[in-house]
């Protein structure tokens, strides 16, 4: 097992029943193209996937992203909107879970984030808004 270091050592790390999303932020970039997703979770003993989701006003996923076992509690990262002209107001999405990977292996057919997600245990969810006016665009 790889070891895992935190850099306050005061914020003991946590099983996966006691997971926690501490912080989800969402930035639009000035070409509204683009979002800036920053996230701290908690602390872990074991190591957790991510997915992230955003949604624009119909409900349609524009955006997403996958972290499998993930090695750092702080993460940012920059999505694409895959929409021609972006605007109006955003829901950002966020699962932390856990799956088994090892009792996953008869089923080589399927695709890993498939896998991940019928698979998950010890879900915790954050959710965040952010919007894009028509001038960002």
């Amino acid at each position: 097992m790889m070891d895992i270091f935190f850099t306050n050592p005061n914020d003991v790390p946590v099983p996966p029943e006691k997971m926690g999303i501490r912080e989800l932020k969402a930035t639009p970039y000035a070409d509204g193209k683009r979002v800036a997703i920053e996230f701290e979770i908690t602390p872990f003993q074991q190591k957790p996937n991510i997915e992230i989701g955003i949604l624009n006003r119909d409900h349609e996923e524009v955006s997403s992203l996958s972290v499998v076992e993930a090695i750092e509690n702080t993460m940012s990262f920059t999505l694409h909107l895959r929409e021609p002209r972006p605007h109006g107001e955003y829901q950002v999405k966020m699962q932390l879970f856990y799956t088994d990977l090892k009792s996953l292996d008869d089923e080589e057919d399927k695709l890993i984030k498939d896998l991940l997600l019928e698979n998950k245990r010890h879900v915790v969810t954050a959710e965040t808004i952010f919007s894009i006016t028509a001038q960002d665009a």
